[in-house]
């Protein structure tokens, strides 16, 4: 698996296999992860304020998001304006929480490097 699909899959970045974020999405903690990843022990918080770096991940990929799809919508399928950013906050709306998740997922997986050779620890989550 290749870093971007662990980042897209939202896996832990040095073995690959195990799951950041908490399962089922609970709408009041959206950004609920993990403490450590179930299979290497990998932490997936390193230190405080180790995601504020994501934030900057989600602001780009929202901007660009934007600015392509409101180009192309009003310039390639002439649709008026109004309409176009309706469309776009509609999206934007749908995908919140995954952008948030997906920014963090792919911040660590640019600091934390795959280790092949880790060695499981089977760790249970406190």
């Amino acid at each position: 698996m290749s870093r971007l699909s662990s980042a897209i899959r939202m896996t832990c970045p040095r073995c690959r296999k195990g799951e950041m974020f908490v399962k089922p999405l609970q709408l009041s903690k959206p950004l609920r992860m993990h403490k450590r990843c179930s299979v290497c022990g990998q932490p997936f918080e390193p230190e405080t304020g180790f995601y504020y770096g994501a934030m900057f991940i989600s602001y780009i990929l929202i901007a660009f998001f934007s600015l392509l799809s409101v180009g192309i919508s009003v310039f390639i399928f002439k649709f008026p304006v109004e309409i176009s950013f309706l469309i776009l906050i509609l999206f934007l709306g749908i995908i919140f929480i995954w952008n948030l998740k997906f920014s963090r997922s792919l911040w660590i997986h640019i600091i934390v490097k795959y280790d092949p050779h880790y060695k499981p620890l089977a760790l249970k989550e406190n």
